[in-house]
């Protein structure tokens, strides 16, 4: 019984982020050049956010296990709890937002790194490499710290509501949690972005647009699968 509820988990986290994902498309192509357009777009902002936020909620949920084993339980679990999951979606966007403002600022401490240690080293240090690292370290940062931090809160907050904030500062995972999730969340983002990106060298157009659309489909379906294994990992073994 578990597993075929498992297959329709996968199955609804398929098509419920090919809807989220096609929504954000025609989102971003509504104009903002009268109040009616802008007030259609804020509004169908707020369902996306809202649908994504119950989709993932409750995938979290379902793995927690105790009254949610089931997937209806489970998404009526996280719309209960929707308030305090959008809330901690606020917080965690602002932190992003803080650290993109960090990004476009970061250039003015490499430039004095840079010359610093040009001047400690003896040696040439362009600026360029040292932008390199600080982009890669924000980058592990943005994509592997802060989801291993708080995607357990996340899930406490799904299944728990407001509650759920305390789980925050429970660290208390298992060793594989702290070696499986990073790995995953590279399979999730990283990989998926990387195969989308790379361009093979084809001899035609229409090639071009078969090695897209595969690549396309093997990134979605490796960020559905590593979502997936991620939400159990992060929520297995939880009483909600």
């Amino acid at each position: 019984m578990m597993r075929r509820e498992a297959m329709r988990l996968f199955a609804i986290q398929a098509a419920g982020n090919a809807v989220v994902l096609g929504l954000v498309y025609y989102w971003l192509g509504i104009g903002e050049s009268r109040a009616a357009t802008l007030a259609w777009s804020a509004a169908l902002a707020l369902v996306i956010l809202c649908l994504a936020c119950c989709l993932h909620g409750g995938t979290l949920v379902f793995f927690r296990g105790g009254e949610s084993r089931s997937l209806s339980a489970a998404f009526r679990t996280t719309l209960h709890h929707m308030a305090p999951f959008l809330a901690a979606v606020v917080l965690i966007a602002a932190v992003y937002w803080l650290l993109a403002q960090w990004a476009a600022y970061s250039s003015t401490p490499a430039l004095r790194i840079a010359s610093w240690c040009t001047l400690k080293l003896r040696k040439p240090i362009k600026p360029a490499t040292v932008m390199r690292i600080f982009n890669f370290v924000l980058g592990l940062i943005r994509w592997m710290v802060i989801p291993v931090f708080v995607l357990p809160m996340f899930s406490g907050i799904a299944a728990l509501g407001w509650r759920g904030f305390a789980e925050f500062g429970r660290l208390r995972r298992s060793r594989l949690y702290w070696i499986a999730a990073p790995v995953l969340l590279l399979c999730a983002l990283a990989l998926p972005w990387h195969l989308i990106g790379w361009v093979p060298h084809v001899g035609s157009f229409t090639m071009e647009m078969v090695s897209f659309t595969g690549r396309a489909a093997v990134a979605y379906l490796l960020f559905i699968t590593a979502w997936t294994f991620l939400a159990s990992l992060t929520s297995g073994g939880k009483q909600g």
